[in-house]
């Protein structure tokens, strides 16, 4: 029962009454079958509210996992999955690349250019499903589930605050930052997870009796994270410093900083052996790729970073978009806000991973073009958002059914401003032509490729070079950049072009002559190819039934 002319105050759904930061005066006087009653429920209410986050976010997203053409980078970090299968060496077979300044020399014999956890983690899909990119998609769609499900249980340790973890989830699952890097065949997903994984574990052994045990499970996970991407080395810098700034003596720290390093390098090793067998592709390939890319070396970025920040935040820019950009912002000033009057210090060591997270990104960065990377500070700054969002919203809900409205209707403008270029417009055309094989990309280019002869030589489009080496043909990559790979000077029996090859005008490069068109190169979310040979070939056109 209530007390008589004392106020009751309800909490969040998703929030018991003794998680809220209320005056003692103000509780109720609850039993305590009735308090694990009302604990019980709201647990479910949220469990299934976030499941409810991850089935949306996977009905939006995995359409375009398992139906779109290959696209920026797939050609290099899709096929070294389905190699290992093979050959157990991760290879980019398409691509006899012999010139040292190339990010990829040798790749067809080891690809080196970033570190192989993610193409091991996707070998084994490939004994049971096709050698598509959708297959190795899978990898990073699947970890971008895991992060959804970690963000809230990040919230609920850090904020103890149910409902902000579900709004960081929600958000997150729609953002642009999640977006790409979770439908697409790169490691940047599987990275941002294991820091979320360490960040977690770090709170429990910071709350706990601080066992050795469980540093070393932290150094494991950052192991992981460096044998998956190289942007790790942020989080590792994170921890590291939480481990050894934590209050002990200067013997204790200085073991902390051993057990969680030593942990980390012991897994980082596991890539030893494949460099000690190919020590040449190696040196070529991620010296070249990673850390020449970035600018000069480390510990002069970590010092002087502002060269940097104009370049990075451009790229922020067109990655998240003006709208998700702005809502980012407000997240890290209202966060830090909120931090700086809270006595908590998990939200003020929370507010100084983001904060770090955005320096440490840029300094490790450099000039270095790839977007997926701002993932990981991106998850913090809608964590912040959503603290204070919920901050916001629960006083309004709970002060009376008038003050509902303008949190529903709220809610419902944050979501609309979330939702320009969040993919919607290729969703929408995808189901509306599920059964139209021109919006397939494995089916439509499979249909192609076995009207095509089966002992030609292929220089295919990034789109779909995959599929043409999968199928047994003799395949190059084509492409005409030394960076990459050059394969003008290699001769064809058909030039396989889409939208890369056709907006860089490729074709006339490798001097080939039109013999057949499929899709409609001016449809942005229908397949599209153009077969071209040699001037010389006596190929004049093909089999119109294929282009049925």
């Amino acid at each position: 029962m209530i007390p008589a002319g004392k106020p009751y105050i309800v909490g969040n759904n998703c929030q018991t009454t003794s998680a809220r930061p209320v005056t003692e005066s103000l509780l109720p006087t609850l039993s305590e079958p009735e308090s694990n009653q009302t604990t019980s429920h709201t647990s479910h209410w949220c469990h299934w509210a976030l499941a409810g986050i991850v089935i949306l976010f996977l009905i939006w997203r995995v359409p375009l996992v398992l139906r779109e053409a290959g696209g920026q980078d797939e050609e290099w970090f899709a096929i070294p999955g389905w190699t290992i299968l093979k050959t157990g060496i991760p290879r980019v077979p398409y691509a006899p690349q012999r010139q040292t300044g190339s990010a990829f020399y040798q790749a067809d014999e080891a690809l080196f250019a970033l570190p192989p956890l993610y193409f091991y983690v996707s070998a084994p899909l490939y004994a049971i499903l096709p050698p598509t990119y959708s297959t190795t998609r899978l990898v990073s769609i699947a970890a971008g589930v895991g992060i959804l499900i970690l963000m809230y249980l990040l919230a609920v340790r850090v904020f103890k605050d149910p409902l902000a973890g579900l709004i960081a989830a929600g958000l997150f699952s729609l953002s642009r930052l999640l977006y790409f890097p979770a439908v697409i065949s790169r490691p940047d997903m599987l990275c941002c997870l294991w820091g979320l994984l360490a960040i977690l574990m770090m709170y429990r052994w910071h709350a706990s009796a601080r066992r050795y045990r469980d540093l070393g499970l932290v150094g494991l996970l950052l192991g992981l994270g460096m044998l998956t991407h190289p942007f790790a080395l942020v989080y590792c810098i994170q921890l590291g410093c939480w481990a050894l700034l934590v209050n002990g003596t200067w013997q204790q720290r200085l073991l902390r900083g051993t057990v969680i390093t030593g942990c980390a390098l012991a897994v980082f090793a596991l890539w030893l052996p494949l460099i000690l067998a190919y020590p040449e592709p190696f040196r070529y390939q991620f010296f070249t790729n990673v850390l020449d890319r970035s600018g000069p070396g480390l510990i002069s970025r970590l010092l002087f970073p502002w060269p940097y920040f104009a370049t990075q935040f451009q790229l922020l820019r067109e990655h998240a978009g003006t709208i998700q950009l702005s809502l980012m912002a407000a997240g890290l000033v209202i966060g830090t806000g909120l931090a700086w009057r809270s006595r908590d210090h998990r939200q003020r060591i929370l507010l100084l991973l983001t904060w770090s997270s955005i320096y440490l990104l840029i300094a490790c960065q450099g000039h270095h073009p790839t977007k997926g990377y701002w993932s990981y500070p991106g998850l913090l700054l809608f964590l912040c958002l959503s603290w204070g969002l919920s901050h916001l919203a629960t006083p309004l809900w709970n002060r009376s059914v008038v003050w509902r409205l303008p949190v529903l209707v709220g809610a419902a403008c944050l979501v609309l401003a979330m939702l320009p270029g969040s993919g919607i417009r290729t969703w929408g055309a995808h189901v509306a032509n599920w059964s139209n094989v021109n919006y397939n990309a494995p089916r439509f280019i499979s249909r192609i490729i076995q009207e095509l002869p089966a002992d030609a030589r292929y220089t295919v489009d990034r789109a779909y070079v995959f599929n043409f080496a999968a199928a047994g043909r003799q395949t190059l990559l084509g492409d005409n950049r030394e960076f990459a790979f050059d394969a003008r000077p290699f001769p064809y029996d058909y030039l396989i072009v889409s939208h890369d090859m056709r907006d860089r005008a490729l074709s006339q490069e490798f001097n080939g002559r039109l013999v057949g068109t499929w899709g409609d190169p001016d449809d942005p979310f229908i397949c599209f190819v153009e077969v071209y040979v040699p001037e010389d070939s006596p190929v004049q056109s093909l089999d119109q039934t294929t282009q049925k």
